[in-house]
This record gives structure tokens, sequence and C-alpha cells, in this order.
């Protein structure tokens, strides 16, 4: 497909926050909630030699920090997806982008993931499209399978491991990993009943910095019991039992570990389960707490007023910040608006 014949097509996706571990799901789970970056890209020109040019704004989450060129990534990641599109020198390609963000950084709910999946499927679907474009729509819907899985594969790639992206591009609660064949990814049912509280800090923990603190080896009495509680949870979930979800959380991995950097988070968890929560856990690498509570028969609205309570004045009482906050399962995942 020639380059010029690219020029003017644009596209806008959004790609939900994904929240991955949930206790003892450690680098396998993630799920995603109604929390999202939208991304819009249109292709403006290109340039006969090098990079083409790069026209970039934000608003929203992270716009004091973005930057407008490849260590962007959601820029860099359009360009990947064009070239995974089969679009050749894709990197030659001018681009107009505008991003609003309203994913928290380095919060523990997936704004890497999301930012590299946007891109992901902005450049796919540019590349891949009639000059008309997709309709709207998940992403996974609309591209093929070879597509969807270079996407998945690169996604993973980027953030180091694939339980974020997974979430991110395939919506819902996801298990995710790699495997002979390639990566994998299954979802797991989440009972209508469950009602997602997070707890978002204004408190900033880096990834990075949370992975650190982790131990090196672990006894084979922690591994095996997170995989029992792993095997329990989904099972539990699986049958449409929210008591999975407070399997899932009872983790040995790594929470304990996290919480001598992130001291305030065992009083956070607390703080939610004490007030009815059904389970509470870190979320991602933190700093945000998630709380999961069972509406059953509509019946949860004053627990859920409880725990979003309980946990807004935890977090003042532990001088972490922020607010918490009803969110629900995402389950479309990434997907094409315009």
């Amino acid at each position: 497909m020639p380059i010029t014949s690219l020029i003017g097509r644009s596209v806008a996706v959004a790609v939900p926050a994904t929240i991955a571990n949930l206790g003892a799901g450690y680098d396998v789970l993630a799920m995603a909630i109604d929390l999202h970056n939208e991304l819009r890209v249109t292709i403006t020109g290109s340039v006969e030699h090098g990079a083409g040019r790069i026209e970039y704004s934000v608003t929203g989450e992270g716009a004091a920090v973005l930057v407008g060129s490849r260590e962007n990534l959601a820029i860099d990641a359009i360009y990947r997806g064009l070239t995974a599109a089969g679009v050749p020198d894709a990197e030659r390609m001018s681009l107009t982008i505008s991003a609003v963000n309203a994913i928290p950084l380095s919060r523990g709910l997936g704004s890497s993931a999301a930012a590299i999946v946007a891109g992901l499927c902005a450049g796919a679907a540019l590349g891949s499209g009639s000059s008309e474009g997709f309709a709207p729509g998940s992403c996974v819907d609309r591209f093929d399978d070879a597509v969807t899985d270079a996407l998945f594969a690169e996604a993973a790639r980027r953030e180091g491991h694939p339980d974020n992206a997974a979430a991110a591009l395939f919506g819902g609660l996801v298990a995710s990993g790699s495997t002979s064949d390639g990566l994998a990814a299954r979802l797991i049912t989440v009972p209508d009943d469950a009602v997602p509280v997070v707890l978002i800090p204004t408190l900033e923990l880096p990834t990075s910095e949370m992975r650190s603190v982790l131990p090196k080896q672990i006894s084979m009495a922690d591994a095996a019991h997170n995989a029992s509680r792993l095997a329990l949870g989904v099972a539990a979930l699986e049958a449409g039992d929210l008591r999975g979800f407070a399997l899932l959380a009872d983790d040995r991995l790594h929470q304990p570990f996290r919480a001598t950097r992130y001291t305030a988070m065992p009083a956070l968890i607390d703080a939610a389960r004490t007030a009815g929560a059904v389970s509470a856990c870190l979320a991602g690498a933190g700093s945000s707490i998630l709380a999961i509570v069972d509406d059953a028969g509509g019946a949860g609205d004053e627990v859920i007023e409880r725990v979003i309570a309980a946990l807004d004045a935890a977090a003042q009482r532990e001088k972490v910040g922020g607010h918490a906050e009803q969110f629900e399962v995402e389950h479309d995942g990434a997907r094409i608006i315009a």
C-alpha cells in the first residue's frame, strides 16, 4: 500500500485503565475498569527521508510530563501499529496526535499499558482500514487474528509482562501468560454483582521501584499458597461466587513485600474490608487500592458508600491523599470511537 494513499486518514481510540494482580494473580491477572484514555491520530503527510513530523497535544493526566516524540509510549506504539498492519517505512509518516488522559500515572492503574495499546490499535487501524476507516467498536473485533496477536505480543513486550496489556486490549478480567506457542489470554467470568471501588491516592509509586523490593526467591510453601488461592479464586468467580476475589486477595508473593515500601497499604486494605468490602488488595504495584463490593439485588449501595467513605478517611489518616470512586468492569477493552 503506497504511503500517499494513507494521508488524511484519521482514527480515535479509547482504552481502559487496568488493575493487575488482584493479589495472588501476580503478573497473571488483570481487570479493566471504566476509566479511559482517548487518542486521536491523523496522518498528515510523509517525508522522503528520515522520521516524519509529529504534532502532539495532551490534556488531563500526564500533561506536564508527556513529550511529543518517539520517547512517548503512545507515539512509539502508533508507528509500531502501522508497521504491524503492513505499512512500509511507517516512520516516514507525519502525524497529528491528540491525547485526552483520564488514567493517572504511577498509581497501579495501567497507564503505560493503556498508552501502548492505544497507540498500537490506532496505528493498526490507520494502516489496515479502508479510506473510510473502521466503524466504531471493539478493536479486537475489527482486526483479523494475525494483527490482534501481533498487537498483543508487541504490547506485552513493551510492558515486560502481558497482564495489563491483555486486559487493556481484550477487556474484562483476563488471565495471561507465555506458552510454548506464544502468548495466551483467557477471559474469566466476573459476577454481575461485583462492584469495583478504587482508592486513587495522590501518592505516586513507580512500578520499577515497587518491583525492586520483591525477593529474588520464594519458599515452596508461599508458592503453593498462591497457586491454591489463584486456582480457587478463579474457580469461585467462574461459579458466580464473589468470594473468589477474597481468595485472590490472600497473597504472599508481592503485597507483604510492597507493604515495606508502601506502609499505608495494610491500613487502607483493612479500612475497606472493615467497611464491608468482600475483598481489598493493592492495585498493580500501587498506590491505588481495589475493593470489591457485593451489589446482589441492588442492595450494595449503602455498603459502597461506606467503603468509599472509609477509604477516603483512611487515605487522609495515612497521608496518601486522593479519593475513592465507584467503577464498573469494562468488558469491551480497546475501542475505536471515531
